[in-house]
């Protein structure tokens, strides 16, 4: 549905190869700086010619193309949405397409999800789409993703929503691998303030995980996707047996199938979700179901044996928030609050381990193999610079040999031309 050509001039340089997405973020960083200390930012082009990323020939070519392909979409009919102009194709969720769009009458750029067609004539999916917009559009929270407006267009559903000008952690652990744990807690906790705002309302998200949460370009994250959501303040939707979540993220009693759930189900997936950024992976793999089994039945892989740098109090928190019993868990956002602080500040959590009295042995030995895979790690990075060091010092007596060699030469070449 959206427009082909790309709209920007970094866009267009990292679909030519000219740059990488890194790249262009790094660049955009340095204007944000510029703006933060109240100077005119540089233009990216200029940016980047004075990084030595792009010389001027190629950008004045990027710049040719860029007037081509505003030309080309001067020509053509704009492509609309009830009030909404689309201006591109941000990502597909599952129960609809998300566009960047311009809300024609206000003059702003929206996120624009609209309904995938084939659930067009299934009524559930339906009432599921117009009821995440309703409640997202109750809800009003730093932390949250803003619906704006819902509507109907040529029998097209869609609904409006704040744009994020950033990327989701999901991309940024792709991007960047396991995240530094004060980052990654950050980032929990600003998720788990959106979670307990909505937790005075009723509502259980049932969807939290990395990829539906935005990170802004100054930090903020926001939670998005009320797709699954589960509430009271709109009953019209039966739940009831239902299995509905991510897989890699699901609560054991979500993937029961159980109706009972609060907040504490949302709290297991943010669990997840921090597993999956100090560690790269989410903490099970296999089949959609087998890792649903795995949720209800497996122990939690220790994190320290993919990341040897995790603390043991960010793992004492992950088993709590990952307990397959609702009971075990945090019973309350502010249990969980000030254990975060207390991690982020360096200090243990306050909370006792559940495991206490029960599998110490086992607790210790695995921490004695994490401590032996950090040591022989350490020693084999000793070894290759003790290798690195041995290879350059044989290089240098060698090139030290071929110039003595060669300075004798010359001095026995002037002494006999003499």
């Amino acid at each position: 549905m959206a427009r082909k050509g790309p709209k920007t001039f970094e866009q267009l340089a990292v679909e030519t190869g000219l740059v990488t997405e890194r790249q262009v973020q790094d660049c955009i960083a340095i204007q944000e700086e510029a703006r933060d200390a109240a100077r005119e930012p540089e233009q990216l082009d200029a940016i980047m010619i004075a990084k030595g990323l792009m010389n001027p020939e190629q950008v004045r070519a990027i710049k040719t193309a860029l007037g081509r392909i505003s030309r080309d979409e001067e020509k053509a009919e704009p492509l609309c949405i009830g009030n909404y102009e689309i201006l591109g194709k941000i990502g597909d969720g599952g129960l609809g397409t998300v566009y960047k769009a311009r809300q024609i009458s206000m003059s702003r750029i929206v996120a624009l999800k609209v309904l995938h067609k084939k659930w067009l004539t299934d009524e559930e999916f339906k009432k599921r789409f117009l009821l995440e917009a309703r409640l997202a559009g109750r809800l009003s929270h730093q932390n949250l993703i803003q619906v704006y407006d819902v509507g109907r267009d040529r029998n097209v559903y869609y609904f409006s929503m704040e744009f994020v000008d950033g990327e989701t952690v999901e991309d940024m652990i792709e991007r960047e691998g396991p995240l530094e744990t004060a980052k990654a807690i950050d980032i929990v906790i600003q998720v788990l303030r959106a979670i307990a705002y909505i937790r005075n309302f009723d509502i259980v998200h049932r969807d939290i995980k990395p990829g539906n949460m935005m990170m802004t370009r100054k930090g903020v994250v926001k939670l998005g996707d009320f797709g699954f959501v589960k509430s009271k303040l709109d009953p019209m939707i039966a739940t009831e047996g239902e299995v509905l979540g991510t897989p890699d993220y699901i609560s054991p009693e979500q993937a029961m199938g159980m109706e009972t759930i609060d907040w504490r189900s949302d709290e297991y997936s943010l669990g997840c979700s921090l597993y999956h950024m100090i560690t790269g992976k989410p903490p099970f793999e296999g089949s959609g179901s087998s890792v649903m089994r795995q949720h209800i039945k497996s122990d939690l892989p220790d994190p320290r044996l993919m990341n040897a740098k995790v603390p043991d109090a960010v793992v004492q928190i992950l088993e709590r928030m990952m307990a397959k019993d609702p009971n075990d868990r945090f019973q309350s956002p502010e249990q969980l609050f000030e254990d975060l602080e207390l991690v982020k500040m360096g200090h243990d959590p306050s909370i006792k381990r559940l495991d206490a009295g029960k599998s110490t042995i086992i607790r210790a030995f695995k921490i004695e193999q994490v401590r032996a895979q950090r040591a022989k790690t350490e020693v084999e990075l000793l070894r290759e610079e003790v290798e690195r060091m041995r290879r350059y010092m044989w290089a240098a007596f060698i090139t030290a040999g071929v110039m003595l060699v060669i300075v004798m030469l010359v001095c026995f070449l002037k002494l006999g031309g003499s």
